[in-house]
């Protein structure tokens, strides 16, 4: 029997060396699943107008050039940021030298560079950093160049084009906000989809008369290509790039667009049921005369009439199908599935119900409609994770206990203190998981209807509380950050006494239990001590000796408040006669 070999142990410079090859890897592999072309310029020095640069790689698509800067720095680097900004601005500037010293460098791939005059080439530069990256408006105004990937946008395209491959590029696209007149050629002519005999709905034929708003939204049905849907399709998903509260959609399921596919692929049919969408305020109505009506002129059922849509990525946002359109990807991959699917795309059309919003509706008014309808839909078939059901009710109702616990959880993610600890994502892996400090301590503290005899801490806000009632998003933003900074000054008290618990991955202390019991015991003592300062919250817990290793942490799930007691007794010196 052979021995095995022993692995040789790394140097920690060999360790970070293959931690940066790892981090560039996965960048890489992203964009080429979505359709890119990868340039090798690592370890390449150019020198373009005043300076010597060096990018770490160069992504291509069509006339859209990526510089990318990726780093595995713990911390934000102003100072390294600062300089890949300047160096973005001397290739902007100097995109003609550009082109030609990588022509010199890179004769390998002379066809990218001369497909498009360096006129209509788009250049961004990019910048990833392992870690999340802590950066203010200001800055974002200050390094104007870049536009910054963080790791949980990184996560999402890593997710997107291992699903979808090719047609995650429209994802990539909207982030950038790239338009499709922005991409390939130039050109001088409008592009738009016209649809033929399309169903437009009387108002009294649909649900959508429960109130005065939906009374304004009318309804369309069509059958579109699903290359055309594809092409121009978005969908308002939670777990992406984007911290709107405007999302409400679930991630993309992998097995299923597969399953979906294979089906697809191997039935070569369409599917029966409605995609629901909600349609661009740009579409219009061509009479057989070809004279455009506005929806609100046709209100008999009528088939007379063409849909006329422009051709626009990221323009029809899906509330309900993403994957009956997604389904049909482009893979960029050369075997008999992609063969079928290809022809399939162009060939099967889809069932459509379009929302055509009246053109003054708010976006978040338009936005609580489709979550409505994607909840009422989806309420019946597979579960709906439990954030994503807290993202809904927020849209829906943002003065909700649970919806004002979900903001100030928000807000104390990207505080310093909690920075990025709380998930906000799916995607996101071995952080503090939301939906039950939402649900069973924090939403209590932060409550705008306290139960009788209680108070919450909109009792200690001086802020105008009836502008919060009157869902002035001024005044809740307001609160939520009066409730973080109420927070952050009390748990700050409690990382300075265990502020090694709070470092180590295995420490109890920022589970679950152990910060409702926090929160808990927190809203519990404030009718008797009210809100004081960092020393008066520090004075109690400094002396408090407590272990919270996972041997002698002893409190499971559902003894938030039985820990809770304890905190009150030893830490705060009180019981349950003085509460």
């Amino acid at each position: 029997m052979k021995k095995k070999k022993k692995s040789r142990k790394l140097s920690p410079e060999q360790m970070q060396k293959r931690k940066e090859n790892a981090f560039s890897r996965k960048i890489r592999n992203v964009f080429l699943n979505a359709g890119f072309t990868y340039i090798v310029t690592q370890n390449i020095h150019f020198t373009i107008g005043n300076r010597i640069v060096e990018i770490d790689s160069l992504l291509i698509y069509e006339n859209i050039w990526l510089f990318c800067e990726d780093t595995t720095l713990a911390s934000t680097d102003k100072d390294h940021i600062l300089k890949k900004n300047e160096m973005m601005n001397e290739i902007k500037n100097n995109m003609s030298s550009m082109v030609q010293k990588l022509k010199e460098r890179c004769p390998d791939k002379e066809e990218f560079f001369d497909k498009y005059d360096v006129g209509r080439i788009k250049p961004i530069g990019l910048y990833f950093s392992e870690t999340h990256l802590n950066l203010q408006d200001s800055d974002y105004e200050r390094f104007s160049n870049l536009t910054f990937v963080q790791p949980k946008t990184l996560e999402y395209f890593k997710w997107m084009t291992q699903c979808i491959k090719h047609s995650a590029r429209n994802e990539i696209f909207r982030f950038l906000k790239i338009s499709n007149e922005e991409i390939g050629m130039d050109s001088s002519s409008t592009n738009s989809k016209k649809i033929k005999a399309p169903i437009i709905y009387p108002r009294n034929f649909v649900g959508l008369n429960g109130s005065v708003t939906r009374n304004k939204v009318r309804m369309v049905s069509f059958m579109m290509s699903a290359e055309d849907l594809l092409n121009m399709s978005y969908v308002l998903r939670k777990d992406n790039w984007d911290d709107s509260i405007d999302l409400y959609q679930r991630l993309i399921d992998k097995e299923k667009i597969k399953t979906i596919r294979k089906f697809v692929a191997e039935k070569r049919e369409t599917f029966y049921n409605n995609i629901i969408v909600a349609l661009p305020d740009t579409v219009r109505f061509v009479d057989k005369n070809d004279n455009t009506k506005n929806i609100n002129e046709i209100n008999d059922l009528n088939g007379d009439y063409q849909l006329s849509i422009p051709y626009e990525m990221n323009s029809i946002c899906v509330i309900d199908g993403q994957h009956r359109i997604y389904a049909h990807y482009e893979s960029g991959l050369a075997n008999q599935q992609e063969a079928n699917i290809a022809k399939l795309r162009k060939q099967l059309h889809l069932l459509v119900t379009g929302l055509i919003f009246p053109p003054d509706m708010t976006l978040s008014e338009r936005i609580r409609i489709q979550s409505e309808i994607f909840l009422d839909i989806n309420s019946t078939a597979k579960p709906v994770n439990q954030n994503v059901l807290l993202q809904i009710q927020r849209i829906i109702n943002p003065l909700a206990d649970v919806s004002i616990a979900h903001s100030v959880l928000e807000e104390l993610n990207q505080d310093s203190l909690f920075a990025n600890k709380f998930e906000s994502s799916s995607l996101d892996t071995g952080k503090i998981k939301t939906a039950s400090i939402i649900k069973f301590a924090l939403k209590y503290l932060v409550t705008l209807n306290p139960l009788e005899g209680k108070n919450s801490l909109l009792y200690y806000w001086n802020g105008d509380k009836n502008a919060v009632f009157n869902m002035e998003a001024s005044a809740i933003k307001d609160y939520v950050k009066f409730c973080c900074a109420t927070l952050r000054v009390y748990f700050s008290a409690i990382k300075s006494r265990f502020n090694s618990e709070w470092k180590d991955p295995d420490s109890k202390l920022l589970s679950v239990i152990s910060l409702n019991g926090f929160i808990i015991a927190f809203n519990r003592q404030l009718s008797i001590n009210g809100i004081k300062d960092f020393e008066f919250y520090n004075s109690k817990f400094k002396e408090w000796n407590y272990d919270f290793s996972k041997e002698k942490f002893q409190y499971t799930s559902s003894q938030y408040r039985k820990f809770s007691n304890e905190i009150l007794r030893d830490a705060f010196g009180l019981d349950d006669e003085n509460l």
